[in-house]
């Protein structure tokens, strides 16, 4: 019988469930379950989560944060029950141990939570409200029931005698916390036991005065607020690049030239860790060192969206067991793409919290559009000078995009928190298939390609 049990409750956690449960069994005290208490997750959470070891999975229709607890420690066996979020990820491999041995030292000690901090992307006002709350003295409350569920452990036998209130709608752990702190109990805050979290605490603050905060305990705390947990770094990333080819190549053709430029850029990638070709034949791929997708395995690939295809492509990998956290998409036709421009596009991705970040043309152009009827409107009325206007961004998707798993499987390849990374260079957004012409490319390089 385990010693602890972790209750993870989930509704739609698919982008953080993974980050999550990879610390949980890297601890150094393992004597614990898993228990997912699961709301009605219309995404891949379940799934996703189901690839590491669950004691079970607890379905619940619907969602009271105290009756979803209560639900998943009646089907735990733990003598201490965990209470951890899913977007919660433990910062080190002692994170466990160090809640656990608060109830060595203290017989009336009903609950220990611990530290929560931000990740380089969490927003001002939730940076500033968890470096202030959560602070870096261990502190014992007597009368003070503050207690934060994201985090924390409880004794089973205080829980048995006051389950959490299955009714209120939100603080659940503060009414608990008066209860038990009423009885006679006390709990414990320990910032040893640290964990990241993207929220914060409080809805509705003042955007500009909590920037005015945060940089202040930025300057204090230097390197503190802009850290990410190591699972969520480029460097630890795994991030795959798909780049699909229609038809037959010729080789020493200029697509193939064009091609081979490409895949040589993504093998000099830092952060790349796997290249699919999605191609007819396997020579290709063979013949370049990437793995091969059959481009005959997708469903009329020739008539897909690159939505849908990239979906499919997702789909394939993870038939492979190869789990990508983001794919990046890359057209090979471009032959002038930034140097780098692989690499900035995931670092974008992961220090900034993109779901999907692509590579864009800053343009200051006057643009009309046609709205539907006899008339035509522009996007800009001003005629200001550029450095006095906004520039609008023209998509370059095949430059470079790279897309979160979890978007690409909502059958979209543009999605949720998006980021464009600016490109300043026009000739950057040259393709072969718009200029046509084999001699123009060699004008502009003014060299051969190779």
């Amino acid at each position: 019988m385990p010693e602890i049990s972790i209750i993870v409750r989930t509704k739609n956690e698919e982008r953080w469930i993974t980050h999550c449960l990879a610390m949980l069994y890297k601890q150094d005290l393992q004597d614990f379950e898993v228990i997912l208490v699961d709301n009605q997750s219309t995404d891949h959470t379940v799934t996703v989560a189901s690839r590491h070891p669950l004691a079970a999975v607890i379905n619940i229709d619907k969602y009271l944060p105290g009756y979803a607890l209560n639900e998943g420690i009646r089907a735990s066996k733990g003598q201490f029950i965990v209470c951890l979020s899913a977007h919660c990820i433990p910062k080190s491999t002692d994170w466990l141990s160090a809640l656990r041995r608060n109830f060595d030292e203290d017989e009336k000690l009903a609950g220990v939570y611990g530290r929560q901090l931000p990740v380089s992307f969490t927003s001002a006002v939730d940076k500033r409200d968890l470096l202030i709350v959560f602070g870096q003295d261990r502190r014992v409350q007597i009368k003070d029931y503050f207690f934060h569920n994201a985090n924390s452990m409880l004794r089973r036998d205080v829980w048995e005698q006051f389950p959490f209130d299955e009714q209120v709608t939100n603080i659940e752990d503060r009414v608990w916390g008066k209860a038990v702190i009423e009885a006679g109990y006390r709990i414990v805050y320990d910032p040893e036991a640290t964990v990241y979290h993207h929220h914060g605490l409080h809805q509705g603050n003042a955007l500009e005065r909590a920037k005015g905060v945060v940089s202040i305990i930025e300057r204090v705390d230097e390197g503190l607020v802009n850290e990410l947990p190591e699972s969520l770094r480029p460097e630890h990333a795994n991030i795959g690049a798909v780049v699909p080819v229609q038809g037959e190549i010729e080789t020493g053709s200029l697509e193939d030239r064009l091609l081979t430029g490409a895949i040589a850029a993504l093998k000099q990638a830092k952060y790349v860790d796997h290249i699919y070709l999605v191609a007819s034949s396997p020579a290709l791929a063979e013949r370049l060192g990437v793995n091969w997708i059959n481009r005959h395995e997708l469903t009329d690939a020739d008539m897909m969206s690159l939505d849908e295809l990239m979906s499919e492509v997702l789909r394939i990998i993870e038939s492979r067991n190869d789990f990508p956290e983001a794919l990046l998409y890359v057209n090979y036709d471009y032959p002038f793409r930034p140097p780098d421009l692989f690499d900035d596009l995931i670092l974008d991705a992961q220090y900034k919290g993109y779901d999907t970040v692509f590579s864009g043309l800053v343009d200051f152009g006057h643009y009309w559009f046609h709205n539907g009827s006899d008339e035509f409107k522009q996007t800009d009325s001003s005629m200001k000078s550029r450095d006095q206007r906004q520039p609008i961004y023209r998509a370059l998707y095949g430059l470079g995009c790279v897309s979160s798993a979890w978007v690409i499987r909502t059958g979209k390849m543009v999605g949720g928190k998006i980021g464009i990374l600016p490109i300043d260079d026009p000739k950057s957004a040259l393709r072969l298939r718009e200029l046509g012409s084999e001699k123009i490319y060699e004008a502009l390089l003014n060299t051969s390609l190779v």
